[in-house]
């Protein structure tokens, strides 16, 4: 598990446990890339976008939090601005997210437990230019 805390929107969720946080990158092209007829590749680079997977948990004595992060990862907006480490430092950018899920783990009385939220952050603009 990785001890570090969501931030969202301004929102530092110090109480939510990262499981597992897995970053990757997509260098996009633009309409002009493509084969060529001797097949040759001509690349025509826009940028490159940074997007992270995440896993989280709740802390046991902390659901509260918990159900605010999956309203506030759920809630129909266009982005978010969050904060994610990048290299040995924090990168902070727009992303979207389209989709998560997580699994009801104990149903009592008065609570339940849900856990192993996944979710994609997806960058809104590339993070680095093409020069």
């Amino acid at each position: 598990m990785i001890s570090y805390p969501i931030t969202m929107d301004g929102v530092t969720y110090s109480t939510i446990h990262v499981v597992s946080l897995k970053r990757n990158f997509t260098v996009l092209d633009g309409e002009n890339a493509g084969r060529v007829q001797s097949g040759g590749m001509l690349r025509d680079v826009i940028g490159t976008f940074y997007n992270y997977s995440m896993e989280i948990d709740p802390d046991a004595a902390s659901r509260a939090d918990y159900d605010a992060f999956f309203e506030a990862i759920s809630a129909p907006v266009d982005s978010h601005v969050i904060e994610v480490p990048y290299a040995q430092t924090t990168l902070v950018f727009d992303a979207y997210v389209t989709q998560g899920g997580d699994d009801l783990t104990l149903m009592e009385d008065n609570a339940n437990r849900w856990e192993n939220l996944t979710f994609n952050f997806i960058a809104m603009e590339p993070q680095r230019y093409a020069e």
